[in-house]
């Protein structure tokens, strides 16, 4: 009764709900029920993930599901499973939630239960829409509300259109979307679930703006403003200030358009702080639950060893008392028993030399995880002292341009500056997030048949700017009709890593020679620089094949970097079977050779 009262309240009061939950799991565990134990962990994990504790939620789905399997309650499995792609979620791993939530979907139908088909397609459809599959969200959608029409269920139809909503308003098909959030937002008001009530307000205000009825947003999002604030509600207030900034600025009420945006940089700001902790708390206690399992195998191991020793050790003691007692008669069974004790000696000696592998694996292991920890702390503190700068200095002058204090011909002097440090975070941003996406397990690499002016001539463009700031000549001598075997897109980070160094090291005035020619069956691309050169130290720890980041250098004009740039480009020529070398003098420049396969044309054979 404990674990349904739980599951009931569960959604609407989370501080009864949490304590008839830590009941349910103490009396379970008093009378030594696993089934109960498991439904009371179950209800903890999702209470924790309501609350933001995303390391408990983890802990406690995790019994459940281990409990589930071991007393084959499939049904907690499912709900278990539903937590646990809830955190993956969270985690923004949406392909990973999307497996746990069609595990759970299967089970579902097998139980023939509704409630857990039902949640599964939603979940499933929320996370498709996250990753811009927008058909495959909106197949889930409509196959949810057909099962919502046989269950009857009021909150999950809300749910359900609130996707189906979102799918059309990213699809640019606005009118439909308004008409879909208005039926959600009714059927959330009936059921008074106000967190619902204000996630649909903010989107149904944003589409009645993108349809032209700044008038009717701000009416809606203002209703949404005010229950987000009464119940503190902040990622719903975040949004709701941001698009509530866009309706007063477009209707020209430009005070209450900055204080909108001003409230909305505070909390998102916060919430950003908080996101970022608290996925890393889970991915901490994901970590400790893992290494925590393994100690546990590892004693288990050394407790089935002493075991073992034990009953050998009691063995041969009766083995010499009998042998005293029937010594004459029992020699030659004395003898094969002794020969039975040294086969069992012998694999008592290869289990421990297992398990000490096994010990050195694991401590290789968290070896690993350890320097894994200060390689993401390095890129956080990369994040927040590389990238502050150009982004402040970008605020300031906007802000200078929204108050009319900055005159065109002022703002005009100054937007180069502004233009080469937005070019030069875009570079940033795009070799972390490039760099976390080739981590991923579900990365793969796309190799075809590729032109080099093709991919080579975006990157030029993208970083003329600086070129021109230090008044550098570019020239280019490719091959023309060559194809190499390449991923365009991990390409162009290449491309763009090593032309942005050449720059960035480049002394004024000077030039960049790049140009490619073949050598057998690879095609070599040569990009060229005449400035300062490239240290020894950064050549030979570029060289090693253990990824690091490297310690960035200012440029010839105190350019700043993150020393992340020459490391990615290394991992990814490595994924596309080609190679990187880079040679330099000091003071005379740096060349740098890109090699990958030539796409071989066969002619056509007459016989």
């Amino acid at each position: 009764m404990l674990n349904k009262l739980t599951f009931e309240l569960r959604e609407k009061d989370i501080p009864r709900a949490i304590e008839l939950a830590e009941r349910a799991e103490a009396l379970a565990i008093d009378i030594r029920d696993s089934l109960q134990l498991a439904r009371a962990k179950g209800n903890l994990g999702w209470i924790n993930y309501r609350l933001g504790v995303w390391d408990k939620a983890f802990r406690y789905s995790r019994d459940a599901y281990m409990i589930g399997i071991g007393q084959n309650d499939q049904r907690e499995l499912a709900m278990t499973l539903n937590n646990l792609g809830a955190l993956y979620y969270q985690q923004r791993n949406y392909n990973e939630a999307i497996r746990k939530f069609k595990e759970a979907y299967e089970i579902g139908l097998k139980l023939e239960d509704p409630f857990i088909i039902i949640r599964s397609l939603n979940n499933i459809a929320l996370n498709y829409s996250k990753t811009e599959r927008l058909d495959s969200a909106l197949h889930y959608a409509k196959e949810a509300l057909r099962q919502n029409e046989a269950a009857g269920s009021i909150y999950f139809t809300s749910f359900t259109n609130r996707v189906i909503g979102d799918v059309y308003l990213a699809k640019g098909e606005v009118k439909e979307a308004i008409e879909i959030y208005e039926y959600s937002l009714e059927a959330a008001s009936h059921q008074k679930l106000q967190s619902f009530e204000a996630s649909i307000l903010h989107r149904l205000g944003k589409a009645y703006f993108k349809d032209g009825n700044p008038d009717k947003a701000i009416s809606i999002l203002e209703r949404g403003k005010e229950i987000s604030k009464e119940n503190g509600f902040q990622d719903e207030l975040a949004q709701t200030l941001k698009n509530l900034a866009e309706a007063y600025d477009y209707i020209g009420n430009v005070p209450l358009a900055f204080e909108n945006f001003k409230l909305f940089i505070e909390i998102n700001d916060s919430l950003d702080e908080k996101a970022d902790k608290d996925r890393l708390a889970l991915i901490q206690g994901m970590f400790e639950v893992e290494k925590s399992d393994a100690e546990v195998k590892y004693l288990k191991s050394e407790n089935k060893l002493q075991e073992l020793r034990i009953r050998n050790f009691r063995l041969l003691f009766f083995i010499l008392i009998i042998s005293a007692l029937l010594l004459g008669s029992l020699l030659i069974w004395l003898y094969m028993m002794n020969k039975k004790t040294k086969a069992i000696n012998k694999d008592l000696f290869e289990k421990q030399e297992k398990v000490n592998q096994q010990k050195a694996k694991l401590e290789l292991q968290s070896k690993e995880l350890n320097n894994s920890n200060k390689l993401k702390n390095k890129l956080f503190s990369i994040l927040g002292h590389d990238l502050k700068s150009p982004v402040s200095q970008l605020q300031s002058v906007l802000g200078l341009v929204n108050n009319q204090e900055l005159s065109r011909e002022e703002f005009s002097t100054i937007s180069h500056i502004l233009k080469r440090n937005v070019d030069s975070l875009y570079m940033v941003l795009d070799n972390i997030l490039s760099w976390s996406k080739s981590q991923m397990e579900s990365f793969k690499v796309q190799l075809s048949p590729t032109k080099l002016e093709a991919t080579l001539n975006p990157c030029i463009e993208l970083l003329q700017t600086q070129a021109l700031a230090k008044e550098l000549t570019i020239h280019t001598d490719l091959e023309s009709d060559v194809k190499v075997w390449a991923d365009q897109d991990l390409l162009q980070v290449i491309l763009r890593n090593i032309l942005s160094n050449a720059i960035k090291f480049s002394k004024k005035g000077s030039k960049i020679d790049i140009k490619s020619f073949s050598e057998g069956n690879q095609v070599i691309l040569e990009i060229r620089d005449y400035g300062i050169g490239m240290p020894a130290k950064i050549l030979e720890s570029f060289g090693s094949e253990q990824f690091s980041i490297l310690e960035s250098r200012p440029g010839t004009e105190k350019e700043k970097g993150t020393g992340l740039g020459l490391n990615i480009s290394k991992e990814f020529i490595v994924l596309m079977d080609g190679d990187l070398i880079f040679s330099s003098q000091k003071g005379k420049g740096t060349s740098a050779k890109i090699k990958l396969k030539k796409v071989q044309v066969i002619s056509e054979i007459k016989v």
